[in-house]
């Protein structure tokens, strides 16, 4: 018999403004949620979680969840990871971002979790081979000679297999293996989802009022014939299909810089794009009032025009503009274009790559029932 797989959730700091304290709340209604739906799963031993904030610790361990500490300072993603499977040796290991599976359910991860207990080989499912955000691996000892590699979560998958020489499969895209809370849109883009726990659901019936406007006008726009929808950035192919195939509405598609973090060119300010010298030309407010006559609504990932700017807001700021706190933006550029996209005649959400990925999969899952969902 197997002893049953050791998890570790990692929540990270919460920041100091009042979105990005919006933000942690939703995180941590998300890691509740996820915690309980764990604890339903066989096979599955104690879970451990490293928090940064006091009040996750404790909210977490009132769930029964076990404090994990790391001597690693600063913070490295992979040395922490590699710091618990070696406490656990011999054994695999299940890993999730504290809000990494804000959809997920005991129908989604038993099957998973049962495969990975009966290879007889390595073997690690991820949600996402080339974004990773949570993983199921029946051998963590194979990953400790790699995990200098991972200053993050994203290239879990790809050095699994290519480095620590573990099989490694990705789940299929959907709102439950796709959907991580990093934006407030993320968190808005749930709203109404049929595989909401009831921590998320209570926090996201308490939005603001006027996020949630945005959101009830995206879904009367993607039920009703005939409109369009517009979306901006680095969208996927699988967001469009199911875009198709969901309704009966046109799309605008407008795809730049996918893999911009990934393969460094943000990092090393080679971000181009095509809205973006529209934005400077036009300026936010004119650029806007010509998107708002080509689409009945938008879906805007606005961190390529971040990176096209090669000046990277803060998450204060970042945060705030996608609720339309524009007020709150420090960033001169980015305020205007916050006040620009809040005040747009239509629809008009931003956000980061979830809004046109993930979080645009589980509002299209939202719109109607879904028999694959199941508690």
């Amino acid at each position: 018999m197997r002893d049953p797989l050791p998890v570790l959730l990692l929540l990270p700091p919460a920041g100091a403004s009042r979105a990005e304290r919006w933000v942690a709340a939703g995180r941590l209604a998300a890691a509740l949620d996820l915690v309980a739906c764990l604890r339903r799963l066989e096979d599955l031993g104690p879970i451990s979680c490293l928090a940064d904030e006091p009040e996750d610790r404790l909210a977490l361990s009132a769930a029964g969840v076990l404090p994990w500490s790391s001597p690693t300072a600063p913070f490295h993603f992979g040395r922490v990871l590699g710091e618990f499977a070696a406490a656990h040796p011999r054994q695999g290991m299940v890993y999730f971002g504290g809000a990494s599976a804000p959809l997920a359910t005991p129908h989604l991860l038993q099957p998973s979790l049962a495969q990975v207990r009966r290879t007889e080989t390595p073997l690690a499912l991820v949600n996402n081979y080339y974004s990773t955000d949570w993983m199921i691996v029946s051998d963590a000892d194979r990953m400790l000679g790699f995990v200098e590699h991972l200053t993050g979560d994203n290239p879990l998958g790809w050095v699994l297999e290519h480095d620590a020489g573990i099989q490694t499969l990705g789940l299929p895209p959907s709102g439950g293996t796709r959907a991580d809370v990093d934006t407030p849109s993320d968190l808005l883009l749930l709203h109404g989802h049929p595989a909401l726990g009831p921590a998320l659901r209570h926090f996201l019936e308490a939005a603001p009022a006027e996020s949630l406007a945005k959101i009830r006008g995206l879904k009367a726009v993607l039920t009703t014939p005939g409109k369009t929808l517009g979306v901006i950035g680095r969208s996927s192919s699988h967001l469009w299909r199911e875009l198709e195939r969901k309704g009966e509405f046109w799309v605008r598609l407008f795809v730049e810089e996918r893999g911009m973090l990934a393969n460094g060119r943000a990092a090393r300010g080679e971000v181009r794009s095509l809205i973006g010298e529209l934005v400077d030309l036009l300026g936010p407010a004119a650029f806007v009032a010509r998107l708002a006559e080509m689409a009945d609504a938008v879906l805007w990932d606005t961190r390529v025009w971040m990176a096209h700017r090669r000046l990277w807001p803060s998450a204060s700021d970042r945060f705030s503009a996608d609720l339309g706190w524009y007020d709150d933006v420090a960033d001169r550029d980015l305020r205007a274009l916050a006040e620009a996209t809040d005040r747009a005649p239509i629809p008009l959400l931003c956000g980061g790559h979830g809004v046109v990925s993930g979080a645009g999969l589980a509002l299209l899952e939202s719109l109607g029932d879904d028999a694959s969902y199941q508690p």
